[in-house]
């Protein structure tokens, strides 16, 4: 790999041209079409790499000589920043939900194999998470920039703005929400005749609509879509794996995590006759990597090794 500054790295990423095509075989309402930030790079890609935009700018502001953050043991995030630590020499120590005495997942298979440092936790350790008092402990135990679970925060939402301006001449953009940090920072930069839709992939008892109603109100055009989780985050329904494995004949890959439930959510909504005739983009957030964790086969003509 070739050792350049995270930053730069990121940046140069995130400036690719990601195609924008057809959803193929729509007959829908309206025309449809996919921004396929899955092709930005191999490993790097999806909406993660803008999420550290913000994050390893504040890291180099801070001082801080590691890297440090939270995930499971198929999170595309930890994966996404294990990658750009190699490529960049830059220490970093992930905080696993899970058990070292389990088999690594591919997932973590590969941040170990590029230096990551795993550190395990408990249900109880990983709750910890999102105690500032916890985090800055850590902060100081490991000398390093602490970045929330998910690229979290307003540092993660400062690069996702960026994603916000390949949506231009759209009416609705439609998208997964984990953390909705990608969401919400798109919606600071969205032209404000857009709407934006999200598809909650967390059975969150309402939090996300409740925090887009505090932060857009009511002078953002908007909506959440809160039936379509299939039973939680990481889990997915035969419906959502029947997309899946329709839309891998199709060439578009899709992870069951995050885009198969928007385009799932965006067939039933088509379905119950509840779409406008309007010019819709749903952004593919990448992700294919934790294809390997499921009862899938691997994305066709995916590569998530560097």
């Amino acid at each position: 790999m070739t050792c350049i500054s995270p930053n730069e790295l990121v940046l140069s990423i995130a400036a690719k041209a990601a195609p924008i095509h057809a959803l193929p075989e729509w007959a829908g309402e309206g025309r449809c079409d996919v921004l396929r930030l899955d092709k930005l790079d191999s490993v790097i890609s999806g909406n993660k790499i803008f999420k550290l935009i913000g994050h390893l700018r504040a890291w180099q502001a801070s001082g801080r000589t590691r890297l440090l953050s939270f995930g499971g043991v198929y999170s595309n995030h930890l994966h996404a920043l294990a990658a750009v630590c190699a490529q960049a020499n830059v220490p970093l120590i992930i905080m696993v939900r899970g058990f070292a005495e389990l088999p690594l997942t591919p997932t973590l298979v590969d941040c170990q194999r590029w230096g990551a440092q795993l550190q395990f936790c408990n249900r109880q350790q990983y709750a910890l998470r999102y105690d500032e008092a916890y985090r800055q402990e850590l902060a100081q135990q490991w000398d390093a920039w602490v970045i929330p679970e998910g690229g979290d925060g307003a540092e993660g939402r400062q690069g996702c703005a960026l994603i916000a301006e390949r949506a231009s001449g759209y009416d609705e953009v439609w998208l997964a929400l984990g953390t909705g940090t990608t969401a919400l920072g798109m919606a600071a930069n969205l032209a404000p005749q857009t709407k934006l839709v999200g598809v909650n992939c967390v059975a969150d008892q309402g939090e996300q609509q409740r925090r887009w109603q505090r932060e857009l109100g009511s002078g953002k055009g908007w909506q959440v879509l809160d039936e379509y989780h299939s039973g939680g985050f990481g889990r997915f329904s035969e419906s959502v794996k029947r997309v899946i494995q329709r839309y891998d004949t199709l060439e578009l890959p899709l992870d069951p995590v995050y885009t198969a439930k928007v385009i799932w959510a965006l067939e039933q909504e088509q379905a119950a006759g509840r779409l406008a005739n309007v010019r819709r983009l749903i952004v593919h957030t990448g992700g294919l990597q934790g294809r390997r964790g499921m009862d899938l086969t691997p994305a066709p003509a995916a590569s998530y090794q560097a």
